[in-house]
């Protein structure tokens, strides 16, 4: 089976894409699905979405594969609605129109990641190698999107052992090795095949080492090494003419010696500390195509993560188990989707030496949900849905008694040597609603289509950060987050020609943030509205040997209606209530709700020389943000007396590769990042607030300089 079977045709039109128009375009990485001859097989490639259609963007295996994806800010770096902080893989955290994963519904087949082990490392992990597809869903969406998509949704897909076999091949396999010049290198080997004609597996093993990165500048970035591995079965079989299953296992291990706050840059007589995290990911699904009334689609998961740390000898697990069952029902010119999801996310912590306290969480969402697509006439669709969700949470805590002894703080034990300890349990309350959708696709004239979507969300309390679950301070008070999402835009494609505007508007009411509160520990509050909106433009064009792709992406991401109590400058024993506007998100102050990212331009070009050579070059630029006001909760906490401002530098970055396939068997990929050696800190990162007496430290961690990849892919 050749590498490069296939030229990629970013805008190529089908039938099905001029029946949803919008829909079915993937911003710059798709390629369409092909017209099914049979009713059974249209029925599995249809994937239609109206609200949110023009921002809505797919990655495929084939970009990944160009640019030797290693992490997830390679995975989306030259998707303009998505920015990735933190450089280093296990602190990298991804941004959704500014807004922070934490806020987004992600799913590996399904299965959701959930919750936060530590707010300085991501919540995120995949690697790209297993990686059929990844889909984004910008800002709230419809119904069936999942529980709390307040932000919106990132679905990663893998590959089955039938994406790699053709279909007279029994057994395959394939061998990788890369080397990176900044600085590591990665070994992968698959194996696929057919147990029997309705019976696929693939198993895959991957093993990634780094070294410490450097940047632009040429200076060594410590606290960047690490080691990954990761182990991958999946089984796939078709049970019968309209059934199939699949199961799939993921384990993935990353290790290394980290700083204290792991996504800051160590100064350099910090020390660095180990650290173990894992992730295990067991997906069940199941097809049914019975006839236009029964497409029944069942998900049932289990995700563990964990995290280990060398420092306070502290160890932290989530466990999430659940199930989504949804069926279509095609009823005239109706498509109807129903089902119900349920979810249950557990969160320990605990050190692993001496004893310090033991604590846990439980929460649970149940959701329900229906969402219909109405071919009203040819060149009109509506789409509307309704959702209905609901949170429980229960606490429970056994924490140890801390005394101070000769300027110590130690476990105060009693008479017998044991600890001393305190119990806590607390349950939050039952937080539900409803949530609806409307949208519509109107095509204007032939190849221009109208877009025009409304959505709601709702997400009630999560589980805590495991990190500081031990500290929390119930809130009686406390009501789920409901977002409003707004979305217009316009589409030109055909075929060879294509031009996207969209512009949105967002608002998250009420927004919770596990605030921090001084002696009061931490306080899950609802401390404003947080609002994102922008616009986007993305043109291109496209012939049979290449194609062009300019985008441009404006976002502003701020907070609204916060009160502050700030200390009286009158009066030291009282305080100001204050009500603040406009501020603009900085992850340091607000970790888990955003971060505000400058404009960008982005140019992506691709290029097939013949059927052995492909090269490509992409283009990106990020303006400054500048006068960032912080400190705002500091002054409250009495941390310091003023406010501050930072600012975020501007960047600009060149990727280039080339990919060449002397025979059908044999790959070789060269891929440079970063080009021009660029020195610079990714917007989606902590910023630099070294320039503040006493926050020297509070420095985001740079991105890596110039990177040559080197991948050579042996398949039989």
């Amino acid at each position: 089976m050749p590498f490069l079977s296939q030229k990629s045709h970013f805008f190529k039109k089908t039938t099905i894409a001029s029946a949803v128009s919008l829909a079915c375009f993937s911003l710059s990485f798709g390629v369409l699905a092909e017209q099914s001859d049979t009713e059974n097989e249209l029925k599995k490639v249809e994937r239609i979405t109206v609200v949110g259609a023009t921002t809505n963007s797919e990655i495929t295996p084939a970009v990944l594969a160009n640019y030797q994806a290693n992490d997830l800010e390679d995975i989306f770096r030259h998707t303009p609605s998505v920015t990735v902080g933190g450089s280093l893989g296990i602190a990298q955290k991804i941004f959704v129109r500014g807004v922070e994963d934490s806020m987004v519904n992600v799913t590996v087949d399904g299965a959701p990641q959930t919750s936060t082990l530590f707010h300085h490392i991501g919540r995120v992990a995949i690697e790209p190698e297993l990686l059929k597809s990844v889909e984004v869903q910008a800002g709230a969406g419809e119904a069936t999107a999942g529980s709390g998509a307040v932000g919106g949704a990132i679905r990663f897909k893998t590959k089955s052992a039938t994406d790699l076999l053709d279909e007279n091949d029994r057994f395959g396999g394939t061998a990788k090795v890369s080397y990176f010049t900044n600085d590591g290198h990665k070994e992968s080997l698959s194996l696929y095949g057919k147990a029997t004609d309705s019976i696929g597996i693939l198993a895959s093993y991957v093993t990634v080492s780094r070294k410490n990165m450097e940047d632009g500048d040429g200076k060594a970035l410590p606290g960047t090494a690490a080691d990954q591995t990761l182990g991958f079965i999946k089984l796939n079989a078709k049970l019968t003419e309209s059934q199939d299953i699949t199961v799939s296992y993921e384990q993935r291990k990353e290790d290394g010696e980290f700083g204290k706050q792991t996504n800051w840059a160590p100064l350099e007589s910090d020390p660095l500390f180990a650290s173990w995290g894992e992730r295990e990911t067991l997906v069940l699904n199941h097809n049914w195509f019975l006839n236009s009334l029964v497409n029944l689609e069942t998900t049932v998961y289990q995700t563990k993560s964990s995290f280990k740390r060398e420092l306070y000898t502290w160890d932290a697990s989530i466990e999430t188990i659940g199930f989504d069952i949804r069926n279509t029902s095609d009823i005239g010119t109706h498509s109807i989707t129903y089902g119900i999801e349920h979810k249950n996310d557990k969160v320990h912590s605990q050190s692993y030496e001496d004893f310090g306290g033991i604590f846990d969480e439980d929460g649970t969402v149940l959701g329900a949900y229906v969402q219909d697509h109405w071919q009203v006439f040819p060149d009109l669709r509506l789409s509307f849905g309704l959702r209905f969700d609901s949170y429980e949470l229960d606490h429970q805590g056994i924490e140890a008694n801390w005394v101070k002894v000769d300027g110590v703080w130690v476990v105060e034990t009693d008479a017998a040597g044991a600890p001393v300890t305190s119990t806590s349990e607390f349950s939050a309350k039952k937080q539900d609603g409803f949530s609806k959708n409307v949208g519509l696709l109107y095509n204007l004239a032939d190849n221009l289509t109208l877009s025009l979507g409304y959505a709601e969300a709702l997400r009630g309390r999560q589980i805590a950060d495991a990190f500081t679950v031990g500290e929390l301070t119930p809130n009686a008070n406390l009501v789920p987050e409901e977002v409003e999402n707004v979305e217009l835009g316009i589409q030109y494609n055909d075929g060879a020609w294509m031009f996207e505007a969209s512009v949105y508007s967002s608002t998250i009411n009420g927004v919770v943030f596990d605030k921090f509160k001084g002696r009061e520990g931490v306080f899950y509050e609802n401390i404003g509205d947080l609002g994102s909106e922008g616009f986007e433009l993305v043109g291109g064009y496209q012939t049979d040997n290449f194609d062009v792709i300019v985008s441009f992406n404006h976002n502003d991401v701020e907070l609204d209606n916060v009160i502050f109590n700030w200390p009286d400058p009158t009066d030291a024993t009282s305080t100001n209530r204050i009500e603040v506007d406009n501020i603009d998100l900085a992850a340091y102050e607000y970790g888990g709700l955003g971060n505000a990212v400058g404009d960008s331009l982005n140019v992506n070009f691709n290029y097939h020389l013949n059927d052995q050579i492909k090269l490509g070059w992409n283009y990106k630029y990020v303006a400054s943000l500048n006068d960032i006001e912080v400190f705002h909760r500091s002054i409250e906490l009495g941390w310091v007396e003023k406010l501050e401002t930072i600012g975020k530098p501007s960047y600009q970055l060149v990727d280039a590769y080339v990919s060449y396939e002397p025979f059908d068997s044999l790959r070789v990929d060269l891929s440079i990042q970063n080009l021009l050696d660029e020195s610079y800190r990714s917007h989606g990162s902590v910023a630099d607030y070294g320039h503040i007496p006493g926050y020297e430290g509070v420095v985001g961690i740079k991105e890596a300089g110039r990177d040559i990849r080197l991948t050579v892919a042996y398949q039989f």
